[in-house]
This record gives structure tokens, sequence and C-alpha cells, in this order.
């Protein structure tokens, strides 16, 4: 039974990632297709490395991942498909494959990229504004069906990369990142890990300051009773990464942060 996933920036109230679906059941009806998120920011390619990255690998060995945040559909930008590790992507070759292939350096796997050039796995008719309808919503229902990755294109080896989020230790000992992701509790997901802050004395003797407001030290979990609703909180995301959250609220009420703002971490 085939898995392919389905990342876009389309939203969902036109209905175009339904026609996805639609475009992968007529090449591959016994797939079983799971939605990650429609709902990434418009062209935002940093955002859809990061929803990608975070879903992608808990999924069974041999899963497609199609992913449609492609601010340069119809230009001369690659369609192209990948195998990272033991899972595989199709995707616009526009750096979005770029966090995957981070972690694909991290653990040792290996990767396999191929220039999606064959139309026999496209649609018959390629407009100049869907190729996710009909480039890589064929391409990766082929690939579930058992097409071999290198028989879907070019082999090729300088997939596009694009510069991400990290962290920076000042001479003071403190780390600055940024914000990564605002989630839809409005929680920012911030790109500062806990080795990069292992030689401060966490979680009590740290605050953490993020868009003018400073945070006393950090806790384990949403629930810590001692602090109130709405009240700001930092501790670390399931992600893996520091999070600053308005306790057992919605963001907004305190501060509003957005993507790329940057945050401090530093002894109190």
């Amino acid at each position: 039974m085939p898995f392919i996933t389905l990342t876009t920036d389309f939203g969902t109230r036109q209905g175009s990632h339904t026609v996805l679906h639609g475009v992968i059941y007529g090449i591959a009806p016994d797939a079983v297709i799971t939605d990650l998120s429609h709902e990434v920011r418009p062209q935002d390619i940093r955002e859809a490395n990061f929803v990608v990255d975070n879903s992608a690998f808990f999924f069974p060995e041999g899963t497609v991942h199609v992913i449609v945040v492609d601010p340069g559909v119809g230009t001369p930008r690659r369609p192209i498909a990948a195998r990272i590790g033991s899972q595989f992507f199709v995707a616009p070759d526009n750096g979005v494959l770029t966090a995957c292939m981070q972690r694909a350096a991290d653990e040792g796997w290996t990767t396999e990229f191929v220039d999606l050039d064959k139309p026999e796995y496209w649609l018959e008719h390629v407009t100049n504004t869907f190729h996710g309808r009909e480039i890589f919503s064929p391409a990766g229902a082929h690939l579930a069906t058992g097409v071999p990755l290198r028989e879907m294109g070019t082999a090729m080896d300088d997939p596009v990369t694009i510069p991400l989020w990290g962290a920076e230790m000042h001479p003071d000992g403190s780390v600055e990142g940024e914000v990564i992701y605002i989630d839809d509790f409005g929680n920012a997901i911030c790109s500062i890990l806990p080795e990069e802050i292992a030689h401060l004395p966490v979680p009590g003797g740290v605050e953490v300051e993020l868009c003018g407001a400073t945070i006393e030290g950090m806790v384990r979990t949403f629930g810590d009773s001692e602090y109130g609703t709405d009240t700001l909180i930092a501790l670390w995301d399931s992600s893996g990464y520091l999070l600053v959250s308005e306790n057992n609220g919605t963001g907004g009420k305190v501060i509003q942060p957005k993507p790329r703002d940057r945050i401090v971490v530093r002894a109190r």
C-alpha cells in the first residue's frame, strides 16, 4: 500500500489541494494520502522546510512526500525527485528540501536526486501555473506505484539549497537565534537547540528575550501551575527547538512575534 503526503501553500478554500488527490488516485488508486499541511504561508520556502522536515521522517520507509510551494512555477526552475534516507520527495528545485538534506548529512544517510525531465510521467497537458497538478502529483504517484527513481528523470547532484535558521554564541556566552515558525496557537518556535545553551544555567538561571519582552527562566511543560494564563513562558518544543508561548492561551496578547525575529538566551 503506497503512502503519499502533500504539503502546499494552497490553503483549502479554493479546493486546489483536492485536485492533487484526484490526480494521484487516477494513477495510484490504492494510495493512502496524508495532507501534512496546505497552510504554509504563501511562497514561504523556509516555512515549508520546517513543516516537511518536522513531519516527513515519522512516516514508513518508502513514503513519497509531494511538496508544492513553488513561487517559480512556469520558470526554468527544475522539477525534481529525491530519495533522502528511506523517504522519497517530489518538489520544485528551489531549496525546499534543504532542511531534509541537512538532516541526511547529520545522520549519515545517502541521497539521490533526479531532474524530472521525462514528460511520460507528467499529465499530458502542462500549464504555466499549476505544476502541482501536472508534474509533481503524477510524478509522486508513479514513484509510489514502484517506478524506480532513476527512471523518472536524469540523475543530478546539484539541488538548490537556501540559507536556513541557526544560532550564534556571543563572547559573553549569550546565544542568539531567530523565530522559525509561528504555530496555530501563536507559539514561536525558535532556532535554538538544548546543546547550544548547555553552558548556561538552564533552566532557572537563564533569561529569554524576544520582541522586547524578557522571560525569567524556563519551564518543563505548559501545565506548570505557578504561571497564570497568558504569562510568557519558554520551554523545549516537541520539535527539539526552543519555544516561547503565552501559557495556556493563544499568542498575540503579550507579544506578536513573527518569523525571523531575533531571540536571545543569556545567564540571568
